[in-house]
């Protein structure tokens, strides 16, 4: 049996230890290099998901909103919170007919055709409201004895 007598042991090929030494450094090099080749691609391919689930959810949002019968749907997907909004298993947008039940409740005339020309149907028979004359057009008037 040894003794632990607390001298280190005697290296007996210095050379040997170096070059381990060597190439557990190159190694962890290699493997460092690699972990950030990796993490940079996971961070690029997210974006690209975030992305299309951006474009995905709208599109699908804009179809939900035909769906409904909307002729507008333009003007009323500028008023949709997206951050609001999720898929279900089938790619269905979650959450949608909330926000547009509160959307028809502040935005009626999005909805409703007649809401939407009300007062407007007549506006070309409409005359225009005089205008005051200008000072200029005053002072003209009584230099000219008009």
């Amino acid at each position: 049996m040894e003794e632990d007598t607390g001298i280190e042991p005697e290296i007996k090929d210095p050379k040997a230890v170096l070059n381990a030494l060597e190439r557990a450094k190159s190694e962890a090099k290699r493997f460092r290099e690699e972990k950030e080749a990796l993490e940079s691609n996971i961070s690029s391919l997210t974006q690209q998901n975030s992305a299309m689930s951006g474009k995905l959810l709208r599109e699908k949002t804009r179809a939900a909103i035909t769906e409904l019968g909307i002729k507008d749907a333009d003007r009323l997907i500028k008023y949709v919170d997206f951050n609001q909004l999720d898929f279900d298993d089938n790619f269905d947008v979650i959450g949608l007919s909330d926000q547009i039940d509160n959307i028809r409740k502040d935005l009626p005339e999005l909805f409703d055709p007649k809401l939407r020309v009300a007062g407007q149907a007549d506006a070309a028979d409409v005359k225009p409201a005089p205008t005051g004359r200008s000072a200029s057009e005053t002072q003209a008037k009584y230099l000219l004895g008009r």
